[in-house]
């Protein structure tokens, strides 16, 4: 299970929902997250906060890139330990309750440095030439995520590798999801220039009413490197100590695989594509399948 993603951009992207991996990894994964236990579900609710704090910088329309900067380095300084727990604000909160639960696995502060690069990388960048370029900037947001996530859920090491997978696969459909109120809001686009050139289509495309038949056809290769990625993540699953955990990847696997089917066969420009309450059943089936096999 990861709790990878972005907040909607907004005046105030505070995105309590999806917190990247807080509120809400039960927006994002409602059916899974039933089976984590407390812990754990309080761990990622951390990791989330963190996240959250980071997007709310990053993808702040209003703020200007040298305010991005000092925001970004005052959760910098709380990561290396320079700020007291004394009148901090929920940001700042947010990195030193993230330190704290590292500190108390025995883990350093690299991951969310990781995390915290990206989010000043997307203070200034707004294109990404190819997929090469996506994957890194996902190297350094989602795999530390997927990282994390899997450590706090006892995951023993065999599939760290597996979890980076499965938090960059679920990246890239958020960043698919994401990407009109990311152009509209941002102008920034995550999405490969390449795509959309061997589409014959354009990147202001996102801005329209509907998707193109080019447009979609760049919505359908996202979800399908994304689908790899997941499949590929899948490996981690195994690793988990006891059969709940087992089952919550399963089913998050199993609501991925929904989500990117409506991704390919909605319209994302109208608005967020989530499996409907149709697909639970089935959802629900597959990940207690999975789990139990392991």
């Amino acid at each position: 299970m990861s709790p990878a993603a972005s907040p909607k951009p907004g005046p105030a992207p505070s995105r309590s929902g999806r917190e990247a991996g807080g509120a809400d990894q039960r927006a994002l994964f409602p059916l899974a997250c039933r089976w984590l236990p407390p812990e754990v579900a309080d761990n990622y609710r951390i990791l989330g906060a963190y996240a959250a704090a980071l997007r709310a910088v990053a993808d702040h329309p209003a703020l200007e890139p040298a305010r991005k900067e000092e925001r970004l380095k005052a959760l910098a300084g709380v990561l290396q330990g320079q700020s007291a727990a004394e009148g901090i604000d929920a940001g700042l909160r947010a990195a030193l309750n993230l330190r704290h639960l590292l500190e108390s696995r025995g883990l350093d502060v690299q991951d969310p440095w990781q995390m915290l690069q990206a989010a000043g990388l997307d203070a200034t960048k707004s294109r990404y030439p190819d997929w090469s370029d996506l994957l890194a900037w996902c190297r350094y947001w989602a795999a530390p995520v997927g990282r994390m996530a899997y450590r706090f859920a006892g995951g023993g090491g065999a599939g760290l590798e597996a979890a980076e997978s499965f938090a960059v696969g679920a990246e890239i459909l958020y960043l698919v999801e994401q990407a009109p109120a990311h152009q509209r809001w941002l102008g920034r686009v995550y999405l490969p220039e390449r795509w959309f050139r061997d589409a014959e289509c354009d990147p202001a495309e996102l801005s329209a009413a509907r998707s193109s038949p080019g447009l979609k056809r760049v919505i359908a290769r996202a979800a399908g490197e994304a689908l790899r990625l997941v499949e590929h993540g899948s490996a981690a699953r195994g690793d988990f100590p006891g059969r709940r955990l087992r089952i919550a990847a399963a089913t998050a696997e199993a609501e991925v695989r929904a989500w990117a089917r409506c991704l390919v066969r909605g319209d994302s420009l109208a608005g967020p594509l989530r499996p409907g309450t149709g697909a639970g059943f089935a959802i629900r089936i597959a990940g207690l399948a999975r789990g139990f096999l392991g």
